[in-house]
């Protein structure tokens, strides 16, 4: 049985539509937050750089076709491989090796594989990710 993210997914062409790169806005709280857009795909990630918030925050989102996913998925950069675990559609540093490997995933460059769930997407960010977001890399 497929879940909903699968049938959003399988009803997607394999490949999204590219992206011209990374969005930037900082936020009034010194945030920095970076949108990746395409079609079937949301990628939102929220950086603390300045600290404000003790302890700092940070945060990804991703969601596909307005579903949150809850699940392993792997994001494929060439030859490498990211393994990282999705609740409820985001990932959290207190995920431990999962943030750092989203990120590691993320900024390994811009033509990237993300399979969950049994079904794959491929993505063209225009860019590698562009910051650590407090990521032990």
């Amino acid at each position: 049985m497929m879940s909903r993210f699968g049938c959003a997914i399988a009803a997607l062409s394999v490949t999204a539509s590219p992206a011209l790169a990374w969005e930037h806005q900082t936020d009034f709280r010194g945030l920095e937050i970076y949108d990746f857009e395409a079609t079937g795909i949301d990628v939102q990630i929220i950086c603390d750089p300045q600290g404000a918030f003790v302890p700092p925050i940070y945060s990804a989102r991703l969601r596909f076709s307005q579903e949150d996913y809850n699940g392993e998925a792997i994001l494929q950069s060439g030859d490498a491989s990211f393994t990282f675990e999705m609740k409820h559609g985001s990932v959290l540093p207190s995920d431990g090796p999962g943030w750092t490997s989203l990120i590691q995933g993320l900024r390994s460059g811009s033509d990237l594989v993300l399979t969950a769930d049994g079904q794959t997407l491929t993505l063209d960010t225009g860019s590698p990710f562009p910051v650590t977001c407090g990521a032990t890399i």
